[in-house]
């Protein structure tokens, strides 16, 4: 039954490759219950000139003659298309396999498959894949399979089963003009369940480290095999190996394309020499004989050749010219052995496929992100990991991550990382992930607040080398603690993200260059600011505030309830915001803040950007700073204007710190309409004030307050004794502090009464 079917899918084969106008005949060869083979006489269109001799100088045909394998699943399967055994083979995008077998031409970019499958009718898709092959053939003939212009093509690897994982751009910087090899630690895992050698129907994948090892006679340990998961495992090594210079003193170029043959360690030798490489490859071999010397192994161990050929462009898609060519075959230590090498010049020797290792410049590739400068992590929880390993997949270095609290069952719920109950600290577990992507970050498990006012443990915990920290600990105390730290000593730019309304908004702060405005500014500008109701709702009502969840009998923890989706979702745009932030050259701070639409998963995000804050030394308790912002400094000087012979005034609107040592002042409150005007004198009115106040207060979600007033002087003069006596008075009658600022025609000048206890 098989067959009629196999026979009857060639049929209609024919039929459709012979409505191509190049496809001078076809026929059905054999016919079994496995395959089909049919064979097609294809016109290859070329020049006049090489019409007359009947080939192209390369010895391409002008009627080639290709065999056609269906398998018993077709048309589930691509056909495959084999040319002659003589065809010439030193041609770009010909099928890895050594010369016993046909050579296979490379008809489309990615799965063949696929292609086949797009047109949906069958007969179609045969069409379309004889008229790749027609091209194929015509630009074989012409020599414009490789387009120069674009970079050297690296030779076709594909579909081998071997792997062979390696730091390219590690191994490409090795390389220099002098020759030479590097012996390489690396592991391995074999498919064979028997200990069957390598090519028998074993798959060999093998990592490779860039730790260099000595062969050593005694050092026997970097060979070791045995069964894990239900694989051959093991260690072993790789050998680099680079070209010799020429005798000139000249680089080595490869400058011909040879596919993919090797297949026995004679031909493998071969190609070495033709890359000048065999005299390196020779010593390596007989390094590795003197290495088991007097010891015996019988079972294989497969090692790693990695030759490197200097190419006369640069690789497609790369800086380098440097190719990478890798293959594995066994060493077998039996006893009275003549070799490692068990069959001798025809030991078996596979190509591999080369797979980069994991690494930042690699994600960064795939993911076609920008470069990011390397980034510290303050907090290492669901939101931290999250926005921790997004990074690190877009190729952003993690340099540091710090955090004090352990992993526990509970945060499984939205963590970015799945670990037993007895998981380590967050920190330690999120640098073991890290680590997976390539990465060594620092580990600090200590109390960020503590730590960051010492300058030993404030370095470690702000590495010089990163552009950037990101705070996401949600806590006050160490945003106050990352704002107090004098800008001299706070190397990279600092940031906050945090989520709040149950996930369905989100903030990120950027501080300014120079640390101003910082993220306690921020803050303040960003309570200042709001005025979306829905913003509002979700930054300030409680319903939308911290809950205590158990988490173990008589044991809670104060969170945040929400799905691993939605805090997934936001942290995703925060970490694409931030990434956003670090392409521009602004000096201001910014602030960024989403919110989640009520009835559908719609976002809405608004930036605003903050210029760098006033900072003024206040007269009076030592240390204290009063911190204007740009647009309260905007609507002071605009009242100003208004009265231009007369002292004005108002209320100032904002937040205070005495671990800071700051008032913050974001907003201001008109005077009221009883309020004296004279010039030499501004008394503050009273009608409405409180109502104002209150209603200001209400508005910012319960976090600004009045701090202080502030009043203008006609003439450039410090506080007066009035002043002194006011600033004394408000200290007497309102909670601390209470600031006096004054507003002189060219600067500004601040009060504050300092209490006898100070």
């Amino acid at each position: 039954m098989a067959e009629e079917e196999l026979r009857s899918h060639g049929e209609q084969f024919l039929l459709a490759a012979r409505a191509h106008a190049e496809c001078r005949a076809g026929r059905l060869i054999t016919v079994g219950d496995k395959s089909c083979l049919i064979e097609l006489d294809l016109n290859v269109e070329m020049p006049l000139e090489y019409k007359v001799d009947g080939a192209s100088p390369n010895g391409i045909r002008t009627t080639e003659t290709v065999t056609v394998k269906l398998w018993r699943n077709y048309p589930w399967s691509s056909p495959s298309f084999y040319l002659r055994s003589d065809f010439p083979r030193d041609l770009p995008h010909l099928q890895p396999g050594p010369l016993t077998q046909l050579p296979r031409p490379c008809l489309v970019d990615g799965s063949q498959r696929e292609y086949f499958f797009q047109f949906g009718l069958v007969e179609l898709g045969v069409f379309h894949l004889v008229h790749q092959l027609v091209l194929w053939l015509q630009r074989a003939a012409e020599r414009t399979l490789i387009h120069h212009g674009r970079g050297w093509e690296p030779t076709l690897r594909r579909d081998l089963s071997d792997i062979l994982v390696i730091d390219a751009e590690a191994c490409r910087a090795a390389v220099d003009r002098n020759g030479g090899y590097r012996v390489l630690k690396a592991d391995f895992l074999r498919s064979s369940m028997d200990g069957s050698l390598i090519g028998r129907d074993a798959w060999t994948w093998l990592n490779v480290t860039q730790e260099q090892v000595p062969l050593k006679r005694d050092d026997k340990e970097l060979f070791v095999r045995g069964k894990r998961n239900g694989l051959w495992s093991g260690d072993t090594v790789c050998c680099l190996i680079w070209p010799d210079k020429l005798p000139t003193g000249a680089d080595f170029v490869a400058g011909s394309y040879m596919p993919e043959t090797v297949d026995i360690y004679r031909r493998l030798l071969e190609r070495a020499d033709e890359l000048n490489c065999g005299r390196a490859l020779r010593i390596f071999v007989d390094n590795l004989e003197r290495c088991f010397q007097g010891f015996n192994l019988e079972v294989p161990i497969p090692v790693g050749i990695v030759l490197c050929a200097r190419r006369p462009a640069a690789l497609v898609g790369s800086q380098s010219n440097i190719e990478l060519l890798p293959y594995v075959f066994d060493i077998r230590a039996m006893k009275q052995r003549s070799s490692l090498l068990a069959a001798g010049d025809d030991e078996p020797v596979m190509p591999t496929t080369q797979i980069d290792a994991t690494n930042p410049a690699l994600l960064r590739n795939v993911s076609g992100a920008p470069a990011v400068p390397p980034v510290a992590m303050i907090g290492c929880g669901s939101v931290g990991s999250k926005m921790a390993m997004h990074l690190a997949r877009s190729g952003v270095t993690i340099s540091v991550v710090s955090d004090n609290r352990h992993l526990r069952p509970h945060n499984m719920a939205r963590h970015a990382l799945a670990r037993p109950e007895y998981a380590n600290s967050k920190a330690t577990e999120l640098a073991k992930e890290l680590e997976l992507l390539g990465q060594k970050p620092s580990v600090q498990q200590g109390d960020a607040v503590t730590d960051l006012a010492v300058r030993e443990t404030r370095k470690l915990i702000l590495p010089k080398e990163a552009g950037y920290a990101i705070n996401t600990t949600a806590s006050l105390s160490v945003r106050e603690a990352l704002s107090a730290l004098p800008a001299r000593e706070v190397k990279p730019r600092l940031a906050e993200a945090a989520l709040f309304g149950r996930g369905n908004g989100g903030f990120l702060l950027v501080e300014g260059a120079s640390h101003n405005p910082t993220l306690s500014d921020l803050v303040a500008e960003l309570y200042a600011s709001i005025t979306d109701d829905r913003l509002r709702e979700l930054l300030f009502d409680p319903a939308f505030g911290l809950t205590e969840i158990q988490i173990g009998q008589g044991c809670g923890a104060l969170t945040m309830p929400m799905t691993d989706m939605r805090l997934s979702a936001m942290t995703a745009a925060l970490t694409e915001e931030f990434v956003g932030c670090t392409q521009n050259t602004i000096a201001a701070g910014s602030i960024i803040i989403g919110s989640k639409a009520e009835a559908t998963s719609d976002t809405n995000w608004q930036r605003q950007d903050v210029s760098p804050f006033e900072v003024i030394e206040i007269d009076g308790p030592e240390g204290w700073t009063i911190r204007l912002s740009q647009k309260v400094l905007t609507k002071i000087r605009a009242e100003v204007a208004r009265y231009p012979t007369v002292e004005t005034g108002g209320l100032l609107i904002g937040m205070c710190s005495a671990r800071l040592k700051a008032i913050t002042v974001v907003d201001v409150i008109d005077a009221p309409p009883d309020s004296v005007r004279s010039a030499s004198v501004f008394v503050l009115g009273t009608q409405g004030l409180k109502t104002a106040i209150k209603a200001r207060h209400r508005a910012s979600g319960n976090t600004l307050f009045d701090v202080g007033t502030w009043h203008s002087h006609l003439a450039d003069q410090g506080p007066s004794e009035l002043d002194r006596a006011t600033a004394k008075k408000l200290a007497m009658e309102r909670p601390p502090p209470s600031v006096l600022l004054i507003a002189a025609p060219t600067r500004l000048y601040s009060l504050m009464h300092k209490r006898a206890s100070e």
